[in-house]
Order: structure tokens, then sequence, then C-alpha cells
């Protein structure tokens, strides 16, 4: 009689248990902070309130329209923090281009934790959907680098639920090579029921668009992310990709994020479960990625990219699509993928392309019941596939509850013991069991009959996803197809024509451009596009 691992939740039947809260709901206790932004307070300038490095800001909880934070600069060491007090802050509108924005600022944490009743001390409605422009929940641009965004329910936005990045302007300030925005984390938040993206990080593509910059059409190219962590998040039931991630070459990861039903407005090359592009360069681990029209987890027109540790079930084209798409840019780059379980896709389980990709490695991978084929290596790619399980029936393996969602393995799995040593790219399962170093379990989950060692990022919290979610190891070490993202639109209560990445940019930034260093700037189809290699393994 098989043995299976000890009960315990079940990421694949995870039941939200979300605090159901009357809007605006106000709780008893103190706005203990330097300064208070009162709910009948629209705008908040920083510099003219006298926020200074290390300061708190308190976000009176309650009922407003909108949020919009200007100039809040701390410094390396002394990150300014708002967060909100005496209740939810609770942001609604059906007309602006935003919820809750942020710009010129830098150093900054706004967090939802300032009041334990509430899992998400802010929650962002902004429904807009034109006919000019569509509005995002949270709009976080105007040169702002290094800030810190966690613990928010974003939900029925009219575009993307969290839209980041300065778009190009004709001044040059916010383009390649004159900025850089730095060390950014999003987590911890649930996203749900938007029309477009989940998390729009970065720009969709590197090769710049075309701007009206007077009266002169001019190519501008979007600027790098350098530091990106985004993990923990839930987001589900999005129109667009779950999660987009581009332009992000330098300290990029990825990990413990649940992501399910995405594409769900059906536009074409937006239906992705997670997009990785724009010469990004990523680790991607302790996802779990279900329920999409296309692919899981799509890699296009990236640099070396890590996939570890991931479970990805149920898309109708490929679990994981990766591929060069031969730009000499990227030639040398390697894509590696291990430990991964991907069931169910309508055609390729894993797909690698790309003749120019050099050691990219296929190990300890579960991949099953694909249409077309459980593992596709084509184009005369460089691959080294080894102690993979393919080309068997789910229900032959030897998981706890298939049907059930639950894809733990029992003590006789197939997949228990079968694969090689791959320490350099995971010690720890997607729940932060740690592996067999010798002969660890094929796919996403090691056996164990003890529970998983809390939620998989080291900090003994709960995951603040609202279910039960713990993905993720603990171990940090551990461009659509055609045409780019709509972005947030401009009119007057929008953010601005800057933020649109569907119309024309504005020219009347005077921030000035980051001065720090760290890229490296290679000619990328001779549009002088800064490729910068995190590390060669």
């Amino acid at each position: 009689m098989p043995t299976s691992r000890c009960a315990r939740s079940t990421p694949g039947a995870i039941a939200l248990s979300l605090v159901v809260v009357p809007s605006a709901v106000r709780a008893e206790g103190p706005c203990d902070c330097d300064h208070v932004i009162e709910p009948d307070t629209p705008s908040a300038n920083g510099a003219e309130l006298g926020v200074g490095p290390g300061d708190s800001v308190c976000v009176r909880g309650g009922a407003r329209e909108f949020l919009r934070l200007y100039d809040f600069v701390g410094a390396n060491e002394q990150w300014i923090e708002v967060r909100n007090c005496e209740g939810q802050v609770e942001i609604d509108n059906e007309d602006r281009g935003y919820g809750l924005t942020m710009d010129g600022s830098r150093y900054v944490r706004i967090t939802g934790s300032g009041d334990t009743d509430f899992e998400y001390g802010f929650r962002v409605r902004a429904s807009r959907t034109g006919p000019d422009y569509s509005a995002s929940g949270v709009v976080v641009g105007g040169l702002s680098s290094d800030y810190e965004l966690d613990h928010f329910e974003v939900y029925e936005s009219g575009f993307a639920g969290f839209s980041l990045k300065t778009e190009p302007t004709c001044d040059g300030s916010a383009n390649l090579g004159n900025f850089v925005q730095y060390d950014t984390r999003i987590h911890h938040h649930w996203i749900h029921d938007t029309r477009g993206e989940g998390i729009y990080f970065g720009s969709t593509g590197y090769g710049g668009r075309d701007y009206n910059c007077d009266g002169q059409t001019t190519t501008l190219y979007p600027h790098e992310h350098h530091g990106v962590e985004i993990h923990h998040n839930l987001i589900e039931n999005t129109g667009w990709d779950g999660m987009q991630v581009g332009v992000s070459p330098v300290d990029c990861k990825v990990w413990a994020n649940y992501i399910h039903d995405v594409g769900l407005e059906g536009v074409e090359y937006q239906q992705q479960g997670m997009q990785i592009g724009g010469a990004s360069q990523c680790e991607i681990w302790g996802n779990r990625l279900e329920r999409g029209p296309t692919n899981g987890i799509f890699i296009q027109f990236a640099d070396n990219t890590y996939v570890h540790d991931n479970l990805i079930v149920d898309f109708g084209q490929s679990g994981i699509y990766s591929n060069s798409n031969m730009l000499p840019e990227l030639d040398g780059a390697s894509y590696v993928f291990v430990h991964n379980t991907v069931l169910r896709s309508g055609r390729f389980g894993l797909a690698v392309f790309g003749p120019n990709l050099v050691g990219n490695i296929g190990w300890n991978n579960l991949v099953l019941e694909s249409g077309e084929a459980d593992i596709a290596a084509a184009g005369d790619v460089d691959w080294d596939a080894q102690n993979n399980i393919s080309d068997m029936a789910i229900d032959a393996v030897g998981f706890v509850d298939a049907g059930g969602g639950d894809f733990h393995l029992m003590a006789d799995s197939l997949a228990v013991g079968a694969g090689r040593a791959a320490t350099e790219w995971s010690t720890q399962d997607i729940e932060g069991v740690a592996r067999d170093l010798r002969a660890p379990d094929v796919g996403a989950y090691e056996y164990t009959e003890e529970p998983p060692p809390g939620d998989g990022d080291g900090d003994g919290e709960g995951d603040g996803d609202g279910g039960d979610w713990t993905g993720g190891n603990e171990d940090e070490g551990g461009g659509a197809e055609s045409g780019g993202s709509e972005g947030v639109g401009t009119g007057e209560d929008g953010p601005g024509a800057d933020e649109s990445e569907g119309g024309a940019s504005g020219c009347g930034c005077t921030t000035d451009a980051d001065s720090r260093g760290g890229a490296i700037w290679l000619g990328l189809l001779g549009l002088g596009f800064g490729l910068a290699r995190r590390r060669q393994r």
C-alpha cells in the first residue's frame, strides 16, 4: 500500500481565508508616525511635508478616491516607511488612470502591514477602461527607484494591477543609459480580476519605440532595472499576463508566487502566466502556475535564465517556452531548467529554441501528458538533458492526489531518488524541503514525511497571500511576440503621457538622472541596449 507524505495544506487546493471587511473600515489605535496623511488629503509632497530619511508616514485608514505621493526621498541606510494606520486604506475610483501612484521618490517602503487587523492595509481599485486610457491600480514612475511595496489588495483595475517603470522621455532623463531603476521589491500582494496584467514590471521590449517629441518622431529606449525581487504574490483571474518582467538584466529574482487563471480577455500575445523578456536575466523558482490559454512561463529575448523548482499545470500551449529568437547580442547565453514539474500542456511541456544559446541544461524535470511533446529542444540548440521523467501517464508516477491538485510524491513514486545531483541549482524543493544532495527526487517536490519548514522565505511568518501557499526556497542563491502592453494612459487625471506605453511621451521631466554606474553598455541590434550578465555558471 503506497504511503503519502504527512497530511498538510495543499497548494493545489488553496483555501483563501481572506478577512472580509466592509468598505472604509476604521479600527482603534493611534497613528504613531512622524507624519500623517488624512483621508481627505489626495496628494502629498514629501519635500513640502518635511519628510526626511528614516521618517515614518502614516496614511490614516478610511475611504478615498486616490492617493498621489511625490518626492519622498530617504537615504540608502534610512528608508522612509509609509504605512496604513487605524484601519485599512480603501482607494476606489472609476475615472482616473490610477488608484495609488508615486513619482520622484527613492528609498521608500509603502506597506499595508500597519494595522494587524488587516492582512492588506491598502485596498486599491481603479476600474477605468477607456475610451482614451485604462487605469492601473498602483503606478510607480517619475524616476522613482529603490522602493518596496507590500501587503496590498489590488483588484478590478482597468488595466494592470501594478505598473512599475518610468516611460522614456524626450529629454532623455528616463532613457537607457541615463537612468537605472535600482532595488525594487514587490511582495505579499493579492492581485485579482484585472483587465490587463497582474504585475507589469519594466517595458515589454528593449528595441525602442517611436514617440512624438516636439512634433518629430523619435525612437526612445527604456531604462534598465537592477535588483528585482518579486515574491509571495497571489495573482488570479487576470485579463492579460499574470506577470510580466522586462529589461531587468542584473540581479532579478522571481520566486514563491502563485499565479492562476490568466489571459481571460483573450488578447493575442498577452495570455502568459509569467513572461520574462527584454534581455532580462532572472532566476525563477518556487512558483506555482495554473491554467491559461497559452504558456505558463514564457521566456523570449532573455539573457541567462535559471528556472527551477516550479509547478506548472494546465496551460493551453507550453508549460515552459523559451526562445532566444537568434538575437546576436544573446550569443552564449544559457537557459537552465532543473526540478520543475510540468503537467498537461496543450503542446509542449518544456520547449527550448535558439542555436546561439550554449550550455543549456534540463535536469530532473517531471514533464507529463503534453499534447505534442513533453520535452522539445529544437533548432540545433545546445541541450544537456539528464534524469528527466516524461512520456508516461500522470497516474503512473505516484502523486498523492493528482486529480485533486496535490502533486506531492508518494513514498513509492517513480520520481523518488531518480534525479541526479544538481546542488548548483537546487538544494531545496518548491516548499523549502531539503533535497537529497546525491539522489534528489525528480520534479518540484522532494518526498518527505515531515511538514514543510515554514513559508519558504525564511522569516518564519505567514505568506500574506490570504491562503496557505507555501512556495519558494529559503536560499535566494538558488518580450511579447508582438507589440507592447498597453500603458497607463494620459489625461489630466492620469499619471501623464510619459506613463503610457501606448501613447506619445511627455518631455517635461526635470528630475536629474541617476548617476550610479553598473551597466555594461553593449550594442543591441545597433540600438545601444545594455546587457549585464549577472553570473556565468
